[in-house]
């Protein structure tokens, strides 16, 4: 049954606060004795029923116990914007707050504050809508940006500990104050949280949760990060020189010359030179504290996520089911993007959650399916379960390319086994390599399967398994599986008819250096074979009857911070396979070699190359923090 609601009709992403849409539910004098406890509940779901205008404001400085990042001898303080309604503070009713961490709110125009630093304008479309249904909204400045004290140290300890104890004081565990000083208490709040935000703004929900603190009771990651390990590289491959010194320096006040001094010392720890994984990066890995969590777990990812890759969301999904947590997951066809972006079909399905989880409203949102998938052609499904319902993993294996006109085969049947030789350069590949998959080029090993008579669905995780040699000391290696066909995509490119449209479904690439661990990279000996397996991406696509999967193999630099000068890689396909998370006509992928019926010369890509400038990925980060 869906729930019906009132829902916000436009918004405006440049930081002026949403203007109210939903008609207000008319008080009972609260002074009447016939007045309902909660006037903003109406049967299983909030309603409008507070004026956003009579809304209090107000600035908290939360004390962060034991902690004192900037080294001033002070412990570090976090800066909070609240914004509650009114009318329930005056009758004594108290509210659950939903949290909007960010290290981003020093960009915000000077004219949301007033004379005295009190936060007026809240950019997003949080407090719009949910002020006047019974919620406060905060916007925390994590440690060591704009307002708050202390320094961020990208991910680790500092930042959660001090996100964290907004928690704690809300619950009143840890002391807060105004900004002149005076002891400021949350005894308007019900203690019951909930995180919510894109890229960096979900990534600090996903690490506070896997503390286990008491009174978070659900997050919404948007787009949002597990691993900085893993988002900052690919298998070992640092995918920019100098990026975590990058990221900290671009979010820290520099208002401590400790902070100042963090940045070289978080690019050294991080490693950039040898792209291993360490255990510095431990505290900035929340899949690990997966077993911490106890609060419900809201997925939101885009598919076409090339800043914050799917495999993000995918580990981090995989562990909360192991642990079994309350959860639900929302994926789209977009790139780095709020969940807003899809307005309706997202706010449906956000205001019964949060109703559910924060106001302890028994309605049905843990009936409901527990995925909402976005398919190719822009549609959204509701599913009981991701990944689908049925998926097999399947072994794939590969084979040789049988003649000059014909790619490798890629099949669940084995074939011809004889070497396959590739050879890279100095820069690394673009995707215009997975383009005329049957046409010889040395630069690329092609795999296909044969032409689908039925539909396939990828759902979930795959991996890829090499047995590899190379001719110099280092090299890596990277793994594009694609969607061969002619098809009307969702990502604004529409095929022309008889045009064959490439879509480069996932991708991932590996340090072949790294075969026996992340943690050590090792020197290649040139006669000698490396078995190398690494995961792709996650996603969810179907690949349409009459289109054929492709794996496309390319030799890639393994470090940017090392001078690469090209490298030829020989794969044994006889000990190398595709893995991949099937359902559907998966027999169609048991004949050995593909077939001529459809000619895959012309080719274009579906969706522009992902970007490659760090600075091109902040603006996307603080885009989809907004």
């Amino acid at each position: 049954m869906r729930i019906s609601r009132n829902k916000p009709r436009t918004a405006f992403r440049t930081g002026v606060a949403l203007l109210a849409t939903a008609t207000l539910v008319p008080l009972a004098s609260l002074t009447a004795t016939a007045a309902p406890a909660k006037p903003f509940v109406q049967g299983t779901e909030t309603v409008a029923a507070y004026d956003y205008d009579n809304a209090i404001h107000e600035r908290v400085e939360v004390e962060v116990p034991g902690v004192d990042g900037d080294a001033n001898g002070i412990k570090d303080r976090v800066s909070v914007d609240l914004i509650r309604p009114g009318e329930a503070a005056r009758a004594g009713i108290d509210v659950p707050v939903i949290i909007q961490a960010s290290p981003y709110y020093a960009g915000d125009s000077k004219t949301y504050f007033d004379a005295k630093g009190t936060r007026q304008v809240f950019g997003s479309w949080l407090d719009n809508y949910f002020v006047p249904r019974g919620y406060a909204v905060a916007f925390v400045d994590m440690p060591g940006t704009f307002r708050s004290t202390g320094c961020s140290d990208v991910g680790a300890d500092l930042e959660v500990k001090g996100t964290k104890a907004v928690i704690d004081w809300l619950n009143h565990r840890v002391p807060g104050y105004t900004p002149a000083g005076a002891p400021a208490k949350a005894d308007w709040s019900t203690g019951k949280t909930g995180m919510i935000g894109a890229s960096w703004n979900g990534t600090i929900a996903n690490s506070v949760a896997s503390t286990g603190v008491e009174g978070l009771e659900t997050i919404v990651p948007i787009a949002a990060i597990s691993s900085w390990y893993d988002y900052t590289r690919g298998f070992g491959v640092p995918f920019f020189d100098k990026y975590m010194g990058f990221l900290h320096d671009y979010v820290s006040n520099d208002a401590s010359p400790r902070c100042v001094q963090m940045t070289n010392e978080i690019e050294r720890a991080s490693d950039t030179p040898t792209g291993s994984y360490s255990k510095w990066w431990d505290p900035r890995n929340y899949r690990l504290d997966a077993s911490k969590v106890k609060a419900s777990v809201y997925v939101v990812h885009g598919l076409g996520d090339e800043n914050v890759k799917t495999r993000q969301f995918g580990e981090w999904w995989d562990k909360l089911a192991k642990r079994g947590v309350p959860r639900k997951i929302f994926l789209h066809q977009g790139v780095h993007l709020d969940g807003f972006s899809f307005r309706d079909e997202w706010v449906d399905r956000l205001h019964p959650w949060f109703d559910y989880w924060l106001q302890g409203l028994q309605n049905d949102v843990m009936e409901t399916p527990q995925a909402t998938v976005q398919r190719e052609d822009g549609s959204f499904v509701d599913e009981a379960r991701w990944p689908a319902a049925g998926s097999t993993r399947t072994k794939l294996n590969l084979s040789k390319p049988l003649n000059a006109d014909a790619g490798g085969g890629l099949s669940i049947a084995s074939a011809s086994t004889a070497p396959v030789t590739f050879t890279g350069t100095a820069r690394p590949s673009t995707d215009t390599a997975v383009l005329n998959p049957t046409t010889t080029k040395p630069d690329r090993a092609v795999f296909l399967s044969d032409e689908l008579t039925q539909p396939v669905r990828l759902s979930g995780t795959g991996k890829v398994t090499v047995k590899v040699k190379v001719n110099k000391a280092a090299a890596g290696i990277k793994a594009r599986l694609v969607d061969y066909g002619t098809a009307t995509r969702y990502t604004n490119v529409t095929s022309k008819p008889n045009t064959k449209v490439v879509s480069v479904v996932v991708r991932n690439l590996a340090d072949i250096g790294h075969y026996k661990s992340l943690k050590h990279k090792v020197p290649l000996q040139s006669r000698q074979w490396y078995d190398l397996t690494f995961e792709l991406n996650a996603d969810d696509v179907v690949f349409a009857a009459g289109h054929r999967l492709g794996l496309v193999l390319t030799v890639e630099p393994d470090n940017p911070s090392i001078p690469f000068t090209g490298a030829t890689v020989t794969l044994d396909p006889a000990k190398s396979s595709l893995t991949l998370p099937l359902t559907g006509a998966i027999s169609n992928l048991s004949t050995v070699s593909p077939n001529s019926k459809a000619e895959l010369s012309g080719s274009r890509l579906a969706q522009p190359e992902p970007v490659t400038d760090p600075a091109e990925l902040m603006r996307q980060f603080i885009q989809a923090s907004r």
